[in-house]
């Protein structure tokens, strides 16, 4: 596997937190289907220059990502599944970050996948065109810089109370409480819910517990000979059954299940940790 990421042009840096390209050679056995999940707290847009990929996000219905697709904020993570060899460019938006450029409140596509001009209309189908025209991944980025940068001047203004949270959030790891939050944005903790439903898609709670479980996650992945209570204190959790429970809500799994399975079953994608 190869990934790479690429730094948005500066005015988009308080929007886009990466683009990322993800190349997988054919697997030897071609007519195995091979799958990962994913997880982001953010909107991410997908770019497919190889064969179709299925996305199943849970309870909704499954989509196959032919070209390019958008996924909302997650709750949970996404199956990708698909054969043969893998090549995708990603735009991978800050939690919050994307809702300047679409229209719809960001709680409509909370653990959602659809087509980008779904949401962005012929912008969306020019879009596509773009990127699909270059060549490497280079020139797509700068496409995508292009068209985002453009895009920004008739956007949306952000909420500077949200993103002022959110920027706690992010630089705490999400260690920190909703009352917090709100006394940080001057809102009272309803109406700082109400604003993180239409700029963010996901309550300020959820967006904590996801960036804990990354923590986590990685962690123990880092040092899996670490005592588990002295890494759960560490990210934020009450104690080592909190963490495991979390760890499994994420996973489906517990971190001795998780890191003793088989490589290469159902991993977790952590390009974008």
């Amino acid at each position: 596997m190869v990934y790479q990421e690429y730094l948005p042009h500066p005015v988009l840096a308080p929007y886009v937190r990466c683009y990322w390209s993800l190349a997988l050679a054919p697997s030897k056995d071609l007519a195995s289907s091979q799958r990962f999940r994913f997880l982001a707290e953010g909107v991410e847009v997908t770019f497919n220059f190889a064969g179709p990929v299925a996305i199943d996000s849970g309870d909704r219905p499954s989509r196959t990502a032919q070209t390019a697709c958008l996924s909302g904020p997650m709750t949970r993570s996404m199956r990708m599944q698909y054969s043969g060899s893998l090549d995708l460019l990603g735009v991978c938006f800050r939690p919050g970050g994307a809702y300047p450029f679409f229209p719809c409140p960001a709680s409509e596509i909370v653990d959602a996948c659809t087509s980008v001009d779904d949401l962005l209309g012929s912008a969306g189908l020019r879009l596509v065109e773009l990127v699909q025209n270059e060549a490497t991944a280079q020139e797509r980025v700068a496409a995508l810089d292009a068209f985002f940068l453009a895009q920004l001047g008739g956007a949306r203004h952000d909420d500077v109370r949200i993103r002022r949270a959110l920027g706690s959030i992010e630089s705490l790891g999400g260690r920190v409480s909703v009352d917090q939050l709100a006394r940080l944005a001057g809102l009272s903790n309803r109406q700082l819910e109400r604003r993180f439903k239409e700029c963010v898609g996901i309550p300020p709670k959820q967006l904590c517990r996801s960036l804990r479980f990354k923590n986590v996650f990685k962690c123990l992945t880092r040092h899996p000979a670490e005592q588990w209570a002295s890494v759960a204190a560490s990210c934020g959790y009450y104690d080592q059954s909190h963490m495991i429970n979390e760890f499994r809500r994420f996973t489906g799994m517990s971190p001795t299940a998780y890191f003793e399975r088989p490589p290469g079953q159902d991993s977790l994608f952590v390009g974008n940790f």
